[in-house]
């Protein structure tokens, strides 16, 4: 069954299941856009929650969750054939940016715009800058000062880099940021510039929960690679630009950016029509992928099965070339 759960500070909880796990047929009706990616992509610009159905009290007092913080969990439950509760997890985690409620004829709604990270000051505009202070000593590795960097300025956050021993400084560098966005698409610039390998994403920073990731894809994710099974794709694995596939799966929150996964073999047949620069798409396509973004897609009611999916990015991990 699909689930779904959103807690705010303060109490608030919108949920599928009851306490016992089983479904509650009751629930509210729930849409939710959430894109997920690095702070270095355009992509990530924050998510989106709508509730149906809620009170009159909670319209005339939707501005008072801003700024608080709030969880959202989805995938899916025990319930239908082909579901897989293990995927399912926390989708978003940060803070109410912008809440209002809306109310038209006999229905009432609350949108809430949520943006990753931790919330300023109450006596902080929504905006206020970071105060993010770098310095990059020589013959240090960038991961360490970016570690340096972030911990001051996201308290109560943990922060795990795990980048190339290669991007070390060859002269002391300094920078001040306000916007974690700039500072990350700096990063990403300056490695890929000290090591120039067409296989090499350069470093990138995420947030999932309370931990900031600093990851390049120089060396193998912790998790290991996943297999994503036939019977979890919606659709076929699709050429968005060479070498980068965009695919569809049920909701499921168990995969994060920089994860290396495996698509099944046998699934993509290319007409020549189809192919790109590429000179091997078959064995590319059935390799190992890296994910570069995702975007959860979900209406809770809406019946049919591309209501509830999410969408992955990926590119190889060994691109190849011609010669």
């Amino acid at each position: 069954m699909r689930y779904y759960r959103i807690e705010i500070d303060g109490g608030t909880v919108f949920t599928s299941h009851d306490e016992r796990g089983q479904n509650d047929r009751g629930a509210l009706q729930v849409e939710l856009d959430i894109p997920v990616a690095a702070f270095a992509s355009p992509g990530n610009a924050g998510a989106f929650v709508k509730v149906w159905g809620i009170p009159l009290s909670m319209i005339s007092q939707s501005k008072n969750l801003t700024r608080k913080r709030i969880k959202v969990f989805g995938g899916f439950k025990q319930g239908l054939p082909l579901a897989k509760p293990r995927q399912s997890g926390l989708l978003v985690q940060g803070w109410i940016y912008q809440a209002f409620g809306n109310w038209q004829g006999t229905d009432m709604s609350l949108d809430l715009v949520i943006q990753a990270g931790p919330p300023p000051a109450d006596d902080k505009p929504l905006d206020n800058p970071r105060s993010i202070s770098f310095i990059w000593m020589k013959g240090q590795n960038l991961g360490e000062a970016i570690k340096n960097a972030l911990s001051p300025a996201f308290q109560g956050y943990t922060v795990n880099a795990n980048v190339s021993s290669k991007l070390t400084a060859l002269e002391t560098q300094t920078g001040a940021y306000d916007l974690l966005s700039a500072f990350a698409r700096w990063v990403n610039q300056v490695s890929k510039a000290l090591i120039k390998d067409p296989n090499y994403s350069g470093v990138d920073i995420t947030i999932t929960g309370n931990t900031i990731n600093v990851i390049d894809n120089s060396a193998p994710p912790r998790s290991g690679t996943k297999q994503i099974a036939f019977d979890d794709l919606i659709g076929q694995p699709t050429w968005i630009e060479a070498p980068s596939i965009a695919f569809k799966t049920m909701m499921r929150a168990d995969l994060k950016i920089g994860d290396e996964v495996m698509m099944p073999k046998t699934l993509i047949t290319n007409s020549q029509q189809a192919m790109s620069s590429l000179i091997n798409q078959k064995a590319a396509q059935q390799g190992t992928f890296i994910l570069s973004s995702m975007h959860h897609i979900g209406n809770y009611k809406q019946p049919d099965g591309y209501s509830w999916v999410t969408e992955f990015n990926a590119f190889p991990k060994q691109i190849q070339t011609a010669t």
